[in-house]
């Protein structure tokens, strides 16, 4: 079995390695010339994290990822705590796995260099597939044919496989643009401490800092709602002013942070309405080309990580058609879920200051009695080997 993956961002990364780990043959098709260092920071909970260890890549994970110790809520204009939740070590052990954030270009290179030798083809645009009853050809944009028995379209939100498949059916708009930077340890190390995430919330606008890069940078992200400008990039530079104008009158020490930002990439956020089917015959779709959602849960790569898991799983027990039929059937209601839960984390996050966000903070207060993990518990206890084994049964 041969199955060809057309991008190769974390999505399609891991799923190469994934299907190489269960002995199926892969090919990965990156558009761009080399793996450039591209984006700023992401988290990935341990839902994920326990495949990517299952998958034998968390040693190496761990040495470029951080672990938080704790994240607190705070409020926007005072920094006054709302919520503080542990995690560390005794949340690991809980959930089997840890939280760790990342610097994007760590995980990009990390991923690559699981790979075996010439999986990664770069410098390739596959402009459509074609498919009969034996299999796929990918075309390419210099008309090279390759032939696979499935492809795996991994090309990201703006998935060119998508709209051969579905239609024109564009990506929408948020309502949100999210502000990324990252600065050295050395210029911010007295403002934040070791291992602790940072949540700023407040009315139409959220901001966060934590570190990333093995504790070498810290990632300051920021977000504005109703914002007017709205496109989507991970590499589009803004002036470093431009949140901070956004954000005047919040809590000073955020705004310390932010002028420490030298560089602030600048993307509206952009999601995918739910399909009907994700799999074609034998072309399907993974990660952000099939659902992508805000990033309030911090759940965008984590679930290309578990749909990554999936498909080799299936691919490694049933014919190539069966296989992708059953990844869709025990992916798609996951994805969904998390693209409601992750517009709903949104909402909660900017709440303007009255009678709903007095609510919000009281259930704050009281939230650790129920979840002592946090908001995220009931998304990082799901474990999608558990689902696997349901379908099989």
């Amino acid at each position: 079995m041969k199955i060809a993956i057309i991008g190769g961002g974390v999505g399609g990364l891991t799923a190469a390695i994934a299907l190489t780990r269960r002995g199926i043959d892969v090919e990965v098709f990156e558009q761009a010339a080399a793996l450039e260092p591209v984006g700023a920071s992401l988290q990935i909970g341990p839902n994920a994290m326990r495949l990517l260890a299952d998958m034998g890549l968390l040693p190496a994970l761990r040495t470029v990822g951080v672990r938080p110790d704790a994240v607190d809520f705070v409020r926007w204009d005072d920094g006054s705590l709302l919520l503080h939740t542990a995690l560390g070590e005794e949340a690991e052990s809980y959930f089997g796995a840890p939280q760790l954030d990342f610097f994007r270009p760590d995980l990009h290179r990390v991923l690559a260099e699981a790979l075996p030798p010439d999986v990664l083809r770069f410098d390739t645009r596959i402009e459509r597939v074609e498919q009969d009853d034996s299999g796929a050809t990918l075309i390419t944009s210099g008309r090279e044919r390759i032939s696979a028995d499935a492809a795996v379209a991994a090309d990201g939100i703006n998935s060119r496989i998508r709209r051969q498949l579905v239609g024109g059916d564009d990506p929408v708009f948020s309502n949100t643009v999210v502000y990324r930077g990252v600065v050295p340890r050395a210029a911010v190390k007295r403002l934040h401490p070791d291992r602790l995430n940072i949540y700023w919330l407040g009315p139409y606008r959220h901001g966060v800092a934590y570190w990333i890069a093995g504790g070498n940078l810290l990632a300051i992200n920021c977000a504005v709602q109703d914002a007017e400008w709205s496109q989507e990039s991970w590499t589009l530079e803004a002036s470093p002013a431009e949140p901070i104008e956004a954000f005047a009158g919040w809590h000073p020490p955020l705004l310390e942070r932010m002028r420490h930002v030298t560089t602030s990439l600048r993307g509206a956020v952009f999601v995918r309405r739910p399909l009907e089917h994700w799999t074609f015959g034998r072309v399907t779709l993974l990660g952000d080309a099939a659902h992508a959602m805000e990033p309030f849960q911090a759940q965008g790569a984590a679930q290309a990580v578990e749909d990554s898991y999936v498909l080799a799983e299936c691919l490694a027990s049933s014919d190539v058609e069966s296989a992708l039929r059953a990844y869709e059937q025990i992916r798609m209601a996951r994805a969904e879920e998390l693209q409601d839960s992750s517009a709903t984390a949104a909402n909660v996050f900017y709440l303007p200051d009255g009678a709903e966000q007095r609510a919000r903070d009281a259930r704050y207060a009281t939230l650790l009695e129920d979840l002592p993990w946090g908001t995220r518990q009931p998304i990082w206890e799901y474990d999608v080997r558990d689902a696997l084994a349901s379908a099989s049964a």
